[in-house]
């Protein structure tokens, strides 16, 4: 009978996995606002889509994200993407908190659980590339 190796993910590969994931997502967040900026300096008003567009970046940026880390650590993409995407809305969750926006628990944990979901999906895409 042939031996099954099982990867090991240490707390090292954890971090650097989740920090570069991290990169991504705040790369493509900012060039998401600098266009934005841009948009509106141009006179087009997207105000009324404002929230839909901040929600619809956040979670290209996890996916993005997830891909990435999926990339780089190679082992348990899923699990890596699901980190990341946890850290991400928790951190997102929690500066809202903090900047005073009213968020309703129900709202916020749909979209976490959207979150892992794109997450999980992006690690397990990045560790095939």
């Amino acid at each position: 009978m042939a031996k099954q190796e099982h990867p090991v993910v240490n707390f090292r590969l954890v971090l650097t996995t989740i920090f570069t994931g991290l990169k991504y997502v705040v790369s493509l967040l900012l060039i998401t606002i600098l266009l934005l900026a841009v948009t509106y300096w141009l006179g087009w008003d997207w105000s009324a889509y404002e929230q839909s567009i901040y929600q619809y970046s956040i979670y290209a940026a996890i996916f993005l994200g997830a891909l990435a880390s999926g990339y780089h650590s190679k082992v348990k993409g899923w699990l890596m993407g699901l980190i990341l995407a946890v850290a991400v809305w928790l951190i997102f969750f929690l500066v809202g908190r903090i900047a005073g926006l009213n968020l309703m628990i129900n709202e916020g944990l749909i979209n976490g659980a959207i979150a892992v979901l794109l997450g999980i999906v992006g690690g397990v895409i990045g560790i095939n590339l």
